[in-house]
């Protein structure tokens, strides 16, 4: 015997009826799996797209190496992009500041960044990107692989030299049947030629780390008439501490400047930690929205499920009447509606895994992610759906339960 009071015999008939009476409702049935199943794979798949994005930041960023720390014009690292966007802080660094810190004790290699956009032509093919002025050493701190030539020399940087290095989706797009070391592309109107492709990097979210040129940073300071910096990226020596670094950059930073380091908003300087850590807590916060959007398909289907149920309820009382007056028990009715209730969800959970899983897949296919689906997904989808599900099936349930078998009996 059960610890419910139930042997399998029992248990069996129970689950034959249901599916004699889920069958006499092909189309409601299959809506309740359907919408159940909506609610599953919305849970699946968007869950564990945020988490595969997640997985492929953090691997990209740890490529920096956990040594790797950033000057950037003044933001609060804490704040969201439009808070910062109130700030009257400058968006932009003197390349003094590079200059400044390139040769202090804590600073292995650096190299300064310009980022700005402009369209990059060859022959009738053109490509909006994002061109990048750095030095030579830009490698040994943001890890890109030469697919093809090599990076411009120190000599490219001191003489201004009108020389690239394409990202593997501006090679791709420009030069689709390769070879395009020693070929020329135009930019700002004038000619610069081709020493060296990078290998494929990978995307965090919409911003790809192949949609990108590199130049000289003197070039492009010289072509677009912009004689600052964006970014100073910094490695510091394995046997220093990154948060101790930041300090003494902070504080060099200030007294160059003359400014009060609490109240300074010209600069900011933040290590790899503090960025993984905040967009770690970005992510999570993601996860939390994109539940709380899938659940709202789920609660759509319980109610759906309570509406069917309920129908069901009238549609079988005078048969609840006949049963209790032969000696059925109330448990005996609800566990009867509660099992219509759960084969529907089981259902509907099959259905929702099976397009969630393909869901995921092809996001991660088309954004070139690795596929990312975690048991702790897969367990939430499951709890979430059930829970919905016995809540919504229960009151159709206990009412059936309750019904007066002399009063069912008489209802036509």
């Amino acid at each position: 015997m059960l610890s419910a009071g139930y042997n399998l015999g029992v248990l069996k008939a129970l689950v034959v009826y249901a599916f004699r009476r889920l069958r006499a409702r092909k189309l409601t049935t299959i809506l309740t799996m359907l919408g159940i199943a909506i609610g599953v794979a919305n849970i699946v798949a968007l869950i564990s797209v945020s988490e595969s994005a997640r997985a492929q930041a953090l691997r990209l960023l740890n490529e920096l190496g956990a040594n790797t720390v950033f000057v950037t014009p003044y933001f609060e690292l804490e704040e969201g992009f439009f808070d910062n966007q109130s700030s009257t802080a400058a968006t932009f660094l003197p390349l003094s500041d590079y200059e400044l810190i390139k040769d202090r004790p804590y600073v292995e290699t650096a190299t300064p960044i310009l980022a700005l956009p402009a369209f990059v032509a060859h022959k009738d093919r053109r490509k909006f990107t994002t061109v990048i002025g750095t030095n030579e050493v830009m490698q040994k701190i943001r890890p890109y692989r030469n697919a093809e030539g090599r990076m411009f020399t120190a000599d490219d940087v001191a003489q201004g030299a009108s020389v690239m290095v394409l990202g593997y989706e501006i090679a791709k797009r420009l030069f689709p049947e390769g070879g395009a070391v020693g070929k020329k592309v135009v930019l700002k109107g004038e000619y610069f030629t081709i020493v060296g492709t990078f290998e494929e990097k990978g995307h965090i979210g919409f911003e790809s780390f192949d949609d990108r040129v590199f130049t000289p940073l003197s070039t492009a300071q010289r072509i677009f008439d912009f004689p600052y910096i964006h970014v100073v990226a910094i490695r510091h020596p394995d046997n220093l501490d990154s948060e101790e670094v930041v300090a003494a950059a902070k504080r060099d930073l200030a007294e160059a400047k003359g400014v009060e380091l609490e109240v300074q908003d010209e600069f900011q300087v933040f290590s790899m930690k503090e960025i993984t850590r905040t967009m770690q807590g970005t992510f999570r916060i993601f996860a939390v929205v994109m539940l709380s959007v899938s659940s709202v398909a789920l609660i759509v289907a319980g109610i759906l499920i309570m509406t069917v149920m309920l129908m069901s309820v009238m549609e079988q009382t005078r048969e609840i009447g006949v049963r209790r007056a032969v000696g059925a028990r109330r448990r005996d009715i609800l566990v009867q509606f509660l099992t219509e209730t759960l084969l529907q969800v089981f259902g509907g959970q099959v259905l929702g895994f099976i397009l969630g899983i393909i869901g995921v897949w092809i996001v991660c296919a088309r954004a070139d992610w690795p596929f990312y689906l975690t048991w702790h997904t897969v367990l939430t989808a499951f709890l979430f759906s059930l829970g919905v599900g016995i809540l919504f099936g229960l009151l159709p349930a206990y009412r059936a339960a309750t019904l007066d078998p002399v009063d069912s009996l008489r209802y036509e």
